[in-house]
């Protein structure tokens, strides 16, 4: 059975879950409320999950058609397939993306586009956005997004879990992990070291993935556990080869 919902983190924060029993996985879309009060969406869910994202959002006060700017990780359906339902309730719309994605939005979907740069502060909506690339870490124009003010980073498919959103005890590396090694969805476990280390640099307090749970309090642990676990996995494949 498949189950969807809407939760709200520090009033500022919407995230809308589908949760998908058949794959046991999750599928999450962000709406972060600004200090000017505009909405900034990050991830648009798959086309065909649209409505059922409308009528959640509006059970917690939010109306799509207020939804001038989304930011899309990586060009893939779960990450920005819904975008044609979006820019039909907001025709001023843009789209944020590496500048492989934002080329590719603009032809597919004749939406407005704004190119993001690696590391560089960019005010959308009143809120200050850091893009992080993260090349290769799935998506050859992948990257995350840190919001200082929040303390946050909205890691698209790094930090992956199985299962629903429900926040669970125990260690998250553990979970990140096998999540890693049973989905094989990381192209090489050297790029995602490497998007870690740019991660690790940043005031981080909360993570949310898209798949599974947030993560809150021991975020730098997790980031430091999932770097020590690639120097592992990279020594082990040099000891093998």
């Amino acid at each position: 059975m498949n189950s969807s919902k809407v939760e709200i983190f520090a009033d500022q924060v919407y995230r809308n879950s589908i949760f998908i029993e058949k794959l046991d996985l999750s599928f999450s879309q962000f709406f972060v409320k600004s200090p000017s009060g505009a909405l900034l969406c990050i991830e648009t869910g798959m086309r065909g999950d649209f409505p059922l994202l409308k009528s959640n959002l509006l059970s917690a006060g939010i109306d799509v058609e207020t939804v001038s700017g989304v930011i899309v990780p990586h060009f893939e359906a779960d990450e920005m397939g819904a975008l044609p339902e979006f820019i039909s309730h907001n025709k001023n719309l843009v789209a944020y993306a590496h500048p492989i994605c934002s080329h590719a939005l603009a032809d597919v979907f004749s939406v407005k586009t704004k190119p993001l740069k690696d590391e560089a502060p960019t005010t959308i909506n009143g809120e200050v956005v850091i893009p992080i690339f993260t090349k290769h870490v799935h998506q050859w124009d992948a990257l995350v997004i840190y919001l200082p003010r929040l303390k946050a980073l909205f890691s698209s498919d790094i930090f992956m879990r199985f299962g629903s959103t429900e926040e669970r005890s125990g260690d998250p590396v553990r979970d990140i992990v096998t999540s890693i090694e049973k989905s094989g969805y990381l192209p090489s476990i050297e790029y995602l070291h490497a998007a870690l280390n740019k991660i690790k640099k940043y005031e981080i307090d909360s993570i949310f993935p898209m798949h599974g749970p947030a993560i809150h309090n021991d975020a730098a642990a997790t980031i430091n556990g999932l770097i020590e676990y690639c120097v592992k996995d990279r020594q082990k494949e040099t000891v093998e080869g």
